[in-house]
């Protein structure tokens, strides 16, 4: 029995701010994009993920979610730390350490 109301242990956060819960989110959010973009290996990936998540359940559905999220973010994670690139305190700018002189 298929069953896309299943709940991510985690919910996905999304770029645009939205958040994606279940696997019937997932899938409707991976349905919704452009050919040329779900036809892409990763987004294949977790179409397969999800649909394996919504017919067994158990572990298939965190592994539905790390498909899904690399689908969205790609490999790599997302930033951490400064993402905009702001500069540091003032005296970090200004003041030169010993070695540096």
């Amino acid at each position: 029995m298929i069953s896309w109301s299943r709940r991510f242990e985690d919910p996905v956060p999304m770029p645009d701010g939205s958040t994606i819960r279940t696997i019937g989110e997932a899938a409707e959010y991976a349905t919704s994009l452009p050919r040329k973009i779900g036809n892409t290996e990763p987004w294949q990936h977790a179409a397969k993920e999800l649909h394996l998540a919504a017919e067994h359940g158990g572990p298939f559905v965190f592994i539905a979610r790390v498909a899904f999220y690399r689908a969205v973010y790609g490999d790599t994670p997302p930033p951490i730390g400064n993402p905009e690139g702001k500069k540091g305190h003032k005296w970090r700018t200004k003041r030169k350490l010993a070695r540096d002189r």
